[in-house]
């Protein structure tokens, strides 16, 4: 059992090459990176600050690929290697062609504006809330209105950088578009856009701080590191802006650019953290579920095993009842409607195929981590199939003991009835046999001529003892049933039916002793049963056939009976006992006015031919 299948996902060795090519393509940028750093001329310490931002580059895009072999989280994983290939181009910061560090500075922005956009969507890749896309957008219009106009009417960007540890050495802007730049960029431009973009990193811990709080546990695990570095990065970001404003030529200054630059693989460490988190107490928390559901729990305590597992008191369970009905039921049989849950609340349809078999009914943030739903989801189909399994063989053992039951008391009353004919009839002749003895013994001396008269009344009814001993032995097992099978043993019986029997059995030959016994039997008291209760039938209808299996079928044309209404009696009862007893199946059908049919269906081992 299964959640419905989404859309299909890329093929495995599609996906391979995908990532052989991003993993080549990123090792490419990142020695960009770090030989732009390492040649540029802007550092002091080219061959550290080149490390670092083969650093900056490689982690982010290292992350990136192991989130992107990962389902759940690819999305996220493709973005985060995009970020990361953005972080490279920014590299060329570190040059000192003015064209290079221009469009390093320029990149660096555009990038950051994804970076806070990877940030909120974390996990899944994608922006779930209102406030999420109005800051993505709002830093997204901030950055197009106060940070690229700067790129085409400063002299020179604002120094020292994340991307740049230059200061009076810096490259002009290649990208100034006027002779003379204007005064309101230095001054109040920068200070608006600063301010503003302090407002917007505030924004997003805030945005976090809000998710984690009202998150599940497992969503806090994840989103904890992420917002603790995001916090980080906003402290450094502030003071370091502040810094530069009061004295751009502060020795400190240099540190906190640095520390807001390595930030950014301490966030996609975060990132990975979280991840793993994820990942390591979603196991857990399946395991101990799989521990409780290996104990055969009822429904109730199914619903509160998955509450514990997900986070979530309130969970609901509902079962699907059937195309018939069309409706769900809770646990304790009550209807309800999983159409209109309440508000913050969300369902998982559970399905087996195409079958839908359950639906979780849960907290709405629970959205946000469909891989524990859906693993959920399979546990508890397995426990619900389980419990049917369960219930069957249960009710297969109680028909077992039943069948065993109603053969052993068939076993007896045929003892008894073996019993009752012996002693009726083989044995009361065979004593009048042995009494006629000593008589004709008595007569042959005396009256010779009758005593042989005697002898000769005691061979006539020595046959008839014999056709009753004959008789008897083939109520019990017919003598033609072993030696030439079916089909003519039952051509022997419907002789002897008082309503004509028409019998077909066309390519069916010897099966085990056990096979055609049962069927005979079974044949036999349905032509009894018709013969008792549908006397005003003018035919029985007996069709034998062979296609791998096994079958019979028995009808009349009777007055037939609602089966509805009318209990099942020994018959049917004993006939079912002898074909389950070797694997097989009866089925029986009847209507007032339509005749009975009787039918049976044997298992392929039962059907073997001998």
């Amino acid at each position: 059992m299964a959640p419905r299948p989404g859309p299909a996902q890329e093929p495995g060795s599609a996906r391979c090459s995908t990532l052989v090519i991003a993993g080549v393509a990123g090792t490419g940028l990142t020695a960009l990176a770090v030989v732009f750093t390492a040649f540029g001329g802007l550092s002091s310490a080219p061959w550290l600050a080149a490390v670092a931002r083969g650093t900056i580059v490689a982690v982010p895009i290292a992350v990136g690929l192991y989130a992107w072999c990962r389902p759940p989280y690819e999305r996220f994983g493709r973005m985060l290697v995009a970020v990361g290939a953005g972080w490279s181009l920014a590299a060329l910061a570190g040059s000192t062609n003015s064209l290079l560090y221009s469009t390093g500075r320029v990149v660096a922005w555009v990038v950051e504006v994804a970076f806070v956009w990877l940030v909120l969507a974390f996990p899944r890749g994608r922006l779930t809330g209102r406030w999420d896309r109005v800051l993505v957008i709002g830093f997204a219009g901030l950055v197009l209105a106060t940070y690229v106009p700067t790129a085409l009417l400063a002299d020179t960007y604002p120094a020292p950088s994340p991307w740049s540890e230059c200061r009076a050495n810096c490259p002009g802007n290649a990208f100034q578009i006027v002779d003379t730049q204007p005064g309101f960029v230095v001054h109040e431009l920068r200070a608006v856009r600063e301010s503003l973009t302090i407002v917007v990193f505030l924004g997003v811990a805030f945005v976090l701080a809000a998710r984690i709080r009202s998150a599940t546990r497992l969503t806090r695990l994840a989103l904890t590191p992420v917002l603790v570095v995001a916090v980080a990065r906003l402290v450094v970001y502030a003071v370091g802006f502040a810094v530069r404003r009061a004295d751009p030529d502060s020795p400190p200054l240099e540190a906190f650019q640095w520390t807001i630059a390595l930030l950014i693989p301490a966030m996609a460490i975060a990132f990975l953290i979280g991840l793993l988190r994820w990942q390591l107490f979603t196991a857990d928390a399946l395991q101990r579920l799989a521990r409780e559901l290996h104990q055969h729990p009822d429904t109730e305590q199914l619903r509160v095993a998955l509450a514990r597992t997900l986070g979530d008191p309130a969970l609901q369970i509902a079962f699907w009842k059937g195309e018939a009905t069309g409706c769900w039921v809770d646990c304790g049989g009550e209807r309800v409607d999983v159409g209109t849950v309440e508000s913050g609340r969300s369902v998982t349809v559970v399905y087996d195929g195409d079958k839908r078999v359950a639906a979780l009914v849960h907290d709405a943030a629970l959205d946000d981590e469909p891989g524990i739903v859906e693993a959920a989801g399979n546990l508890a189909a397995i426990a619900l199939d389980n419990q049917q399994l369960l219930s069957r063989v249960r009710a297969s053992l109680r028909a077992v003991q039943d069948s065993r039951a109603r053969m052993a008391a068939s076993a007896d009353e045929e003892r008894r009835r073996i019993e009752r004919d012996l002693h009726d009839g083989a044995q009361q002749r065979l004593v009048a046999l042995r009494i006629k003895l000593e008589l004709a013994e008595e007569l042959l001396p005396q009256d010779p001529h009758r005593g042989r008269e005697l002898l000769h009344e005691i061979g006539d009814e020595t046959i008839e003892a014999l056709e009753d001993v004959r008789s008897l032995a083939h109520g019990v097992y017919p003598a033609l049933l072993t030696q030439r099978g079916l089909a003519e043993a039952l051509r022997d019986a419907a002789m002897r039916s008082p309503i004509p029997v028409r019998v077909d059995a066309c390519h069916v030959g010897r099966y085990s002793p056990e096979t055609e016994s049962a069927v005979y039997f079974c044949c036999l008291e349905a032509m009894q049963n018709a013969a008792k209760h549908a006397p005003d039938a003018t035919m029985i209808a007996i069709a034998l056939s062979d296609d791998g299996r096994l079958r019979f079928e028995v009808t009349d044309d009777g007055a037939g009976f609602d089966v509805a209404t009318t209990p099942t009696g020994t018959g049917i009862a004993n006939m079912r006992d002898r074909l389950e007893a070797i694997g097989g199946e009866l089925i029986y059908g009847s209507g007032v006015g339509e005749g009975t049919r009787v039918a049976g269906i044997l298992s392929s081992s039962a059907s073997r031919r001998v």
